[in-house]
């Protein structure tokens, strides 16, 4: 039974989604307001990167609740659930640098535990299959399998796993992962910790990708893709003056944003192509009309045979 989102869960996403908006597009235009918008300071790169990060949300957010079916909401609600689960770790490990009577702060952990069960909870009750029912006349209605070339499922699996490895050393270095970043004016161990959640998130959705058995699955997580490639590769451009690369492995971490860009294309022109509509093969019509031809000749047989001794009869007479 395909499942949809109840409508709770629609509205809350949704206004979620619009507040994430404005706050991505001020970070990425203007960063130099993060101190309005963000509990802690960071420097240009940094915090443009830290909105387009959060603009991923909004396709994820307004298509999934847009086309409202579990089955294609389900990878992009667990990419958006890791993001705030791992936010709300880097704040508590660093629960000194929060105001206790600040907005912010309740912003930061009151919205995040918010949206934890807003993502949870249709996650845990579609996989017990206990949602609503979608609407048959709904988008997206019709099944869509997906096989791609076990090449492509094996890249996605070793891309997943690298993105997951280099958010865990984010996360657990802290600090010390500053070789890894490619901002010249640094990154706080804060910073690094904020930043494992989205590399964690794309990790996670892109494994669950490469497991997924149809295109449907995969449409709106592909989209999300593109959408950090194509923002975070803005944000590198507009603050190109404070790129600098600590070591090789930060130049492999600069390049993910093109690299999720061409994952998200690739996923996209994967979409299965329709089957064409039935047609009746040629040698049943041939077939068809030769047994009628049979019929008819049989029928004109018997009948010119019945016809036959009536007519020596007669002559005969």
């Amino acid at each position: 039974m395909e499942m949809r989102l109840p409508g709770w869960v629609r509205s809350i996403v949704a206004i979620s989604a619009l507040m994430q908006l404005g706050f991505g597009i001020a970070l990425l235009l203007h960063p130099a307001r993060i101190s309005e918008l963000w509990p802690w300071t960071l420097p240009p790169l940094t915090a443009r990167l830290l909105g387009a990060s959060t603009l991923v949300s909004i396709p994820l957010a307004f298509l999934s609740i847009g086309i409202n079916r579990y089955r294609m909401a389900m990878i992009p609600f667990v990419m958006m659930l890791t993001y705030r689960v791992l936010q709300l770790v880097a704040g508590v490990i660093h629960i000194d640098r929060f105001a206790a009577n600040s907005t912010l702060t309740l912003n930061y952990f009151g919205g995040g535990l918010l949206m934890l069960v807003v993502f949870a909870y249709p996650l845990i009750a579609g996989s017990r299959g206990r949602l609503p029912k979608a609407s048959a006349e709904a988008p997206f209605a019709t099944s869509m399998p997906w096989r791609p070339h076990p090449l492509l499922r094996d890249g996605l699996a070793f891309l997943a796993g690298a993105l997951i490895v280099l958010g865990l050393a984010f996360l657990i270095l802290g600090g010390n992962a500053k070789g890894l970043w490619f901002d010249a004016k640094g990154m706080t161990p804060l910073t690094a910790r904020l930043f494992a959640s989205p590399l964690i998130g794309l990790g996670l959705g892109m494994a669950l990708v490469s497991r997924a058995a149809e295109w449907r699955e995969i449409m709106i997580a592909a989209i999300g893709m593109m959408t950090i490639g194509v923002l975070a590769t803005l944000g590198l451009v507009l603050s190109g003056a404070d790129f600098a690369p600590q070591s090789p492995l930060a130049w492999l971490v600069a390049a993910l944003p093109l690299i999720l860009l061409m994952v998200g294309l690739v996923l996209l022109r994967s979409r299965p192509r329709p089957l064409p509509k039935a047609e009746v093969p040629a040698p049943q019509l041939t077939s068809g009309l030769s047994l009628g031809l049979m019929r008819t000749t049989n029928s004109f047989t018997a009948a010119s045979l019945r016809f036959m001794p009536r007519c020596t009869t007669l002559g005969s007479t």
